[in-house]
Parts: structure tokens; sequence; C-alpha cells
């Protein structure tokens, strides 16, 4: 339903003289993501008001359209659109001057096409408007690409739409975001996309997957020829991040009008208006800035990695300590080196441990010996003593019992993980479910207190779940109106989950219970359930006294790619190797032949060797690398010189400026070393005949080598994950393992913890890699912890020098935030 006060009037475009009326930029927010990726929770709430870094979703995305100029919003509400219309109701935003806000209620719309379809028919857009997410995180200047896309509509009627990109990396995309693989083709002089393509990225060897999914390999790339005579140069990019933020002509909706095979917005709408081309539409692209962000949050591991960036003030300046969203709900948190949030009210004991990127809202309490890493507490949330929470996402008034154990997984609200209860990596712990006392809730698990539907896999939208009803099991219809989540007093907040009226017949999450099924949640979540619990609810899944439903795996997913659970190393680039190698027995002229005579030596065509070709394809990249920033020692190339040459390395390997990065630096360490095995005859002369006698004098070599390259590792390695990944290659080179076997590693074993030194006094290293580096290896097994043992003086030295700014006071920390603010 759409009120009829947002409906246009007669004459309304035009003022009395007849000139034509300012129309105000509108923007249309589509708050149904209609998948299935955040089930079970979104179940029982609508995925823009999910929580992130305890702030809702739809916040960050009205506050982006706020501060870019927008006045008007339409918000398309579909699944539990109840939940957030009375959200935006009861928020600021339903007050907030020259930002007017409405919402549209469909509850049978089942795609974005249809829904674009519907907001046609209203007659509510009247220009150019903004389309985009209710899930989407940005701090982005808009205004310059809406500047580019009026000008350029003022030449070229037929220029309906752009899209907005970021440059970034395939293993970011894919394992930090966990987003599809895409190849945009586009004119490089105009801008114009010529070609889009998107596809799920290719999988991984597993035994449980489905046949069609074990033996998903990427499509090959079809370009039409008449793009090459129509366009002067052609440019293919797969280094972009389709940020799904749109500016939009009116003909954008017609068009979906007109197609009512158009669905998807982009595997549809834009890949079928790219391939209409005798229409006349085009679609142009406009690349974010170094600095800029913008990420629709489309999964589980999106959630995860957004929160993270919005906690490592890769946002700024949206992230926590600037207290402002929600809007009309005043929060009071304050940073901490390395980048930890404490809102006042929040009562950590003294023995309790709370490490690097963690947000802990207020009232929450952490008792004595508990330790927080890498986590978001949301309000009210109870960890209790010696509890262990790591990489999660604990939303408010949840409780972690006394020795419980949470590692890289989702807790919902009102949610109870008893005494020396472990959640495994990846699992999600929905709405008031409870875990037993010692249960073990395994790696992926989901919990619900709604029973599993039968056709969880097959259906698209979490709304069409909501319209229907479960089967068996006490279910109701969700889409029942009395289904309300609690809220708090705090006007514009979500809150609520932690308990519920006694007069009401409905759990805390909406799911229907009974007036026994209640009294045994309550006697659950108090801990004195026992084995009564078994009765309605199966140990197997939360153990005796627990509360919940067990949801089976979906069927041939890669929970890896999508889950809270950090991806594993190197997953994404043996899923590619996995793809050129299915490739490969189809067309041997598919993988390089260079790298394919690296990998394959004497042409064997064993498929039990996977690892072996995986370490001869690195082995050669990490050979191409070295010899080429050997060639630029020997010549004396200055550093601009050597980054054209690298870069072209990059281009032609199709790989980061961070591998780059890394083989460089191994090679800069190893010309202070004898020669490696495989280094060029000519090559060879760069290095000494013998290591030098003593650490001293190795460190004094290695020092002047450094102190004349760092500046361009520094200018490769950008990111924390980038320099992370960098540590992890040194232990490698260290240890001679894999690709760095005979290349005289160990020798520099005994200066591990200098040579970090070194690296952080040359800046290539910063506090929060090596402090994250030595919290993530503190993670593993002791044989693993063999470079962190003896990194350790170095580690404990930067922790104390981080605690004593700490104690300087305040005006460190506002140096820090005016700095980041210019």
């Amino acid at each position: 339903a759409l009120d009829s006060s947002i409906m246009p009037s007669k004459g309304q475009s035009r003022s009395k003289g007849g000139e034509e009326a300012k129309v105000p930029l509108q923007a249309v927010v589509l708050a149904d993501s209609f998948t299935h990726r955040f089930r079970p929770i979104t179940l029982e709430r609508p995925k823009t008001l999910l929580p992130l870094a305890n702030v809702p979703m739809i916040e960050y995305t009205l506050e982006f359209l706020a501060s870019n100029g927008v006045e008007e919003v339409f918000i398309f509400c579909c699944a539990h659109a109840d939940q957030l219309t009375q959200y935006i109701e009861n928020s600021a935003w339903s007050s907030t001057a020259s930002f007017v806000v409405h919402t549209i209620v469909s509850t049978n719309c089942i795609s974005a096409g249809e829904a674009l379809r519907l907001i046609d028919h209203k007659h509510v857009i009247r220009s150019d408007f903004i389309l985009i997410s209710g899930d989407t995180v940005a701090n982005m200047d808009l205004r310059m690409a809406l500047e580019a896309h009026r000008e350029r509509r003022k030449t070229e009627r037929l220029a309906i739409m752009t899209c907005c990109f970021k440059t970034i990396t395939r293993r970011q995309r894919e394992e930090h975001l966990g987003e599809s693989n895409l190849v945009v083709a586009m004119d490089p002089a105009t801008g114009r996309v010529l070609h889009y393509d998107e596809q799920a990225s290719p999988s991984l060897p597993d035994a449980n997957a489905s046949p069609k999914r074990a033996n998903a390999k990427l499509s090959p790339l079809s370009l039409d020829a008449s793009l090459f005579s129509e366009h002067p140069s052609v440019r293919l990019r797969t280094d972009l991040q389709d940020c799904h933020v749109d500016i939009c002509a009116p003909e954008v909706l017609m068009l979906f009008t007109d197609n009512f095979d158009y669905q998807h917005l982009r595997r549809d709408f834009v890949c079928g208006t790219l391939n209409e081309r005798e229409l006349g539409n085009n679609i142009y692209a406009h690349e974010l800035g170094a600095r800029e962000y913008a990420t629709r949050i489309t999964n589980l591991r999106t959630y995860d990695a957004v929160s993270r960036d919005v906690i490592g003030r890769w946002v700024y300046p949206v992230c926590p300590d600037v207290n402002c969203l929600p809007r009309g709900d005043p929060t009071a948190f304050n940073h901490r080196w390395p980048q930890t949030y404490l809102e006042k009210g929040a009562d950590v004991d003294s023995t309790a441990a709370i490490g690097a990127g963690c947000v802990v809202g207020a009232g929450c309490v952490v008792g004595p010996g508990a330790r927080v890493s890498r986590s978001v507490l949301g309000r009210g949330v109870v960890v209790g003593a010696g509890a262990s929470i790591t990489g999660s996402h604990v939303m408010r008034n949840a409780r972690i019992g006394v020795n419980a154990s949470v590692t890289s997984a989702l807790v919902c609200e009102g949610a109870v993980i008893h005494e020396s209860a472990t959640v495994g990596k990846g699992a999600i712990i929905a709405y008031d479910v409870v875990v037993g006392a010692g249960h073990v809730v395994a790696d992926y698990s989901r919990i619900s207190l709604a029973p599993q539907p039968e056709n969880d896999d097959d259906v698209d939208s979490d709304d069409e779940l909501e319209i229907g009803s479960f089967g068996g099991g006490g279910g109701a219809r969700l889409s029942d109106p009395s289904r309300q989540m609690a809220r708090s007093d705090s006007k514009g907040s979500f809150g609520g989950g932690g308990g519920f009226d006694e007069d009401d017949d409905e759990g805390p999450g909406g799911v229907y219970l009974n007036d026994h099924e209640r009294a045994l949640l309550q006697r659950a979540k108090e801990g004195t359930a026992g084995y009564a619990t078994i009765e309605r609810w199966a140990p197997e899944g939360v153990g005796v006294g627990g509360a919940g439903h067990a949801w089976a795996p979906r069927w041939g997913e890669e929970e890896w790619r999508f889950s809270i659970a950090p991806v594993p190393p190197g997953s994404s680039d043996a899923a590619y190797a996995r793809d050129d190698a299915l490739d490969s027995e189809d067309d041997d002229a598919h993988v390089r032949s260079g790298a394919k005579a690296a990998a394959t030596g004497d042409g064997s065509d064993s498929e039990t060797d996977s690892g072996g070709e995986d370490d001869a394809l690195e082995s050669h990249f990490r050979k191409e690398v070295a010899e080429t920033f050997l060639r630029c020692v020997k010549h004396g190339y200055e550093q601009a010189n050597a980054v054209v040459e690298l870069q072209g390395l990059k281009m032609a390997e199709n790989r980061t400026f961070a591998d780059i990065a890394r083989y460089v630096l191994m090679t800069i360490l190893g010309l202070s070393l004898p020669a490696p095995r495989d280094v060029t005859k000519e090559n060879s002369k760069l290095y000494p005949a013998k290591a030098p006698d003593n650490t001293p004098a190795l460190l004094k070599s290695i020092r002047e080598r450094l102190k004349q390259w760092a500046p361009l590792l520094s200018r490769f390695l950008k990111s924390e994950d980038d320099q992370v990944e960098m540590l992890l290659t040194l232990e490698d080179y260290c240890a001679e393992d894999e690709v760095f076997k005979g290349m005289h590693g160990a020798l520099l074993v005994p200066s591990f913890a200098k040579i970090l030194h070194l690296l952080y006094d040359m800046d290539v290293l910063s506090e929060v890699s090596v402090l994250a580096w030595a919290e993530e290896k503190g993670l593993a097994g002791e044989e693993d912890k063999r470079f962190l043992k003896l990194a350790q003086p170095f580690v404990d030295w930067l922790k104390e020098a981080d605690s004593e700014s700490d104690g300087s006071g305040s005006d460190s920390s506002e140096a820090s935030s005016s700095d980041e603010e210019e």
C-alpha cells in the first residue's frame, strides 16, 4: 500500500508561471534482497534491520543518501514489511528536515523486477533517481557520479544508467566479500559498459557437493565481435567490485514495465540492455576513488567483512566513535587503539581481555577472565567468567555462559549459550535459541526456534516463506499480523529480544509457542529445564536443556565461501587452479604455456597430484617476480621504472600488487644470502658467495637493501590483510616450505624478530598488522607457533607501546580521529 500523500498531483512539476519546478533528488531503496542467504535469521526479522556493528543496516543506507543530498526516499518493503515500516515511523528519519521517507509495501513481489514495475505504476519518480539496496554501506561522494550522469544525459538521452564500481582484487572480492566472479568490458575512452558477465566462482572438490556443483566451472567468456569494430578499444576488467549503487533515468522503470521477463537487476536488466544494442540504451561506469567505499551486504561473508571494515575505519567517517548512528538514538562510544570501541555503560572486569577489532555496547557485562577479540557485542550482552569469544557477532541481550566458547559465529538477540558450551565456526544461532551446558554446536550449523521448511533450498526469497506457513512442529504463519519484534524504548533503535510478556501467545522471535513450550523455553534459558526439553527440541542440535531446531546444510553449497568464518587461506586460488585444470582437459591452450609447463613438467595428466600442480604454478610465478625484480636491480632502475616493470607482470599473470610485493620482499632478503638454485647464471652474480658470518652483519646487509626498496613495498601493501599475508609468506620463506625450498631462508630464522622490527621501522608493516598476525597465530596449533615465539619480544614491545599511548589520555585519540578526517 502507498499512502496517497506521496502521489504526484496535477501540475506538480510546474510553477505558477509555467516554469519547470525544481524536482527533489529521489532515491529508491529495495529493502528486500529476494534471496535466502541469511536464513534462518530473516524468517523472523527483515535483513535490513539486522545490526551491523550494533547499527541496523538500513541506517547506513539512509545516512549515505542523506549525506549526498537526496531529499525524497521510497523504501520498497516486502518481507516483514510491518516491522520495517514501524521502525521507520518510530525513527528520527520520519522527522528529519529536507529528507522525506515513504514506504511502499507489497507482500506478493518475488523479485526486484516486480518491485520496480510496481514503483513505475505509482508514478512517483519524476526525474533521474538513485537505485540502491537497503543493505548498502558507503561513504563515497555520489555527487561526482550524479554530475557526470546529468552532463552525459544532456547530449545522450539514451544514457539510462550509471553503475558504480570499485577497483578490487579477486581475492578480496571472492574470499573477503564472498562475491561472484565478475568480468566487465568497457570502452576506456568513454566509460561505457559493453559487457557484464557475472558467474558463480569455481568450486573446490567436495564429496558432499551435488553433482552439478561438484563439476561447476566458469563458462568461457563470449564477446560479440561487432564490439571491436564499433569501438577503437575494448578493455576487459576482472578487478572490479559492483557496488550496487546506480543512478538511473526514469526510462529504467519503463523498461522493466515493458519487459516482464526482467526479474533480476543485473542478470536480466543490465545484461539484457547491453545485448539489445539496437535499441540504443547505454549504461556507463563510475569508478570510486581510492579512499571511497561502497559495498552491498549480499551474504554472511560480506556481513562480517563490512563489519570489520567499519570497525577498521575503512568507511570513515562511518564508524562507531563518531556516534551519529542510529539517528535519534545517541551512542557514547570511545575509540582506543588498536580499533576497539567501548560504549559508556559497558562493564568489563579488570581481569577480562578485550582484544583488537571489538565493539562493546552499553550495558554489556564481561566477566572475570573472559576473552573477547575481533567481535561485536550488542547492548546488554552478558559474557560469563572464563568465556571466549573470537571473530563473532553477538547481538543485544544474548548471554554467553561461564567457560563457553564462541568462534566465528553469529549469535542473535536473546540467545543463551550455557556453561562450557562450544559454538563452532560459521554457526548461526537464531533468536532466543538456547544451547545446553557442555554441548558442542558443529561448524556451519544453523539453529532456530523455527523448524526448517521442507523447501528451504527451492524458494528464492524469505518473503515466500513469510507468506506461507511452516509444516508441522507447532509452526505458525510467519505473516501473522501479531508477529511483532520487541523494540527498545529508544527512538529509532531496534532492540528487544531478551524477554517477552507473559500475556503473549508467541515467543519473543514471533515463532508460535503454546503455553507449555513458552514455559519450557523460559526454563531452558534459566538452565533448569534439563531433559524436559527433549520432548520438543532434539538434543543432537542444542544439547540437553537446550531449545531450538538444527537445520540441515544447504545441498551443494560451499560453506567456506559464504560463511562468517574466515575463509581457508588460498581457497579462491585453489578453486581457480582447479578450474584451469578442468579447462585444460578441453583446451590445452587455456592455461598459459609457461605456467602449464611449470605445472605439468613431463606432460603427465595425472589428477592425483593437484597439490604439486598448485605449488608448481606458484613457484613459476614466484620465479617470474624474482627475475623481473632482479633485472631492475641489475640495471639500476629507478623505483618508478621498477613499478612499471612489475605492473606489467601483474597484468600478465592476473595477480595483485600484494602478491608481487610478497615475492619481491623474499627476493630482497635473499640478496643477502647465497644464490638460490633456480636463479639464472646471469643474475647469480648479484648474490654473495656465502652468507654473512654473523647476525649483525646479516641485518646490516638486509637493512641497506630494505632502505632502498621499502617505499615500493609500502606502495604495494595497502591493507592490513595484505601485510598479514606477507608475514605468513615470510614464515614459509624462513621455513623453506612449498615454493621456497633450497632458497636458504632458514639462515634468517635467528633474525626473524629483528627483520620484523626493520619492516616496522620502515613503514612496510603497521602495528595493527603485526598484532593481527600475532593474534591469528595465537589461535593456531603449537606446531604453527614457531615464528610467533621468535617474534614474541617484538610483539610484546608493540603491545606495551600501545598501552602507554592509551594511558596518555584522550588527546592522542582526538588527534588520530582528526588526522583520519583530514
